[in-house]
């Protein structure tokens, strides 16, 4: 795995591997301070970039938290302070550029298309730390939430009450690769994207989609 762009992406076994590592380091720094390291420092002499095109609080928080619990080093920039592909840089020079200062970079934009473009050019791995299509990292820790709380979420019945946006889009991708049932209650005229459905029906998702909140709300884990 060198990038994490699409939960669709991801291996089963991976994405698996992913949460029962929070899961343990969460329990492990429960006693611990939130400036301290834990104590294997897994990113010890590593450095995180993050670009944010769009505004954030959490996962700008989140990441620069994160990084640095692992024992790891952070650099936030403002696209409208570089270059990122403006002026004189081309966007590969951009990465080019990046890609010899750090270990790994974050990116908050507003096109899918963006961090898809810059991943071709990065010589480091790139984490989505948000796009118009996909919020893996929102939907990953939603699903660490459900297990602590109520167990393993594979046939679990999820609802979802709301328009079909990034997040329900990343929301349909981990149902097929957790295998649990998700049903949608959308407005008309604003449901997810035909696209990601039939990829769902094709990867054997178990999705459901209604106009009426209530009717998936009853039966709801």
């Amino acid at each position: 795995m060198k990038n994490f762009i699409n939960i669709s992406d991801i291996s089963k076994a991976d994405l698996r591997k992913i949460l029962d590592n929070a899961k343990s380091r969460k329990e492990k720094r429960s006693h611990l301070n939130k400036n301290s390291i834990d104590s294997d420092a897994p990113l010890d002499g590593k450095i995180l970039i993050m670009l944010f095109e769009k505004p954030s609080t959490r996962t700008r928080i989140s990441f620069d938290l994160a990084v640095k619990q692992l024992g790891g080093k952070s650099l936030i920039l403002n696209p409208d302070e570089i270059h990122y592909g403006s002026g004189d840089e081309s966007l590969h020079d951009t990465a080019k550029v990046l890609s010899q200062y750090a270990d790994i970079i974050m990116l908050r934009t507003y096109e899918h298309k963006n961090v898809l473009e810059f991943s071709k050019n990065l010589n480091i791995p790139i984490i989505n730390g948000l796009t118009n299509l996909s919020h893996p990292c929102q939907i990953m820790s939603d699903i660490m939430t459900f297990e602590e709380l109520k167990g393993p979420i594979k046939n679990k019945k999820i609802a979802w009450l709301g328009d079909g946006n990034n997040v329900v889009y990343s929301l349909i991708e981990a149902a097929v690769q957790f295998e649990f049932q998700l049903s949608i209650a959308c407005p008309k005229d604003y449901g997810p994207d035909k696209k990601i459905l039939k990829w769902a029906q094709k990867n054997n998702g178990n999705i459901f989609i209604t106009k009426n909140p209530l009717e998936i709300s009853i039966e709801a884990d």
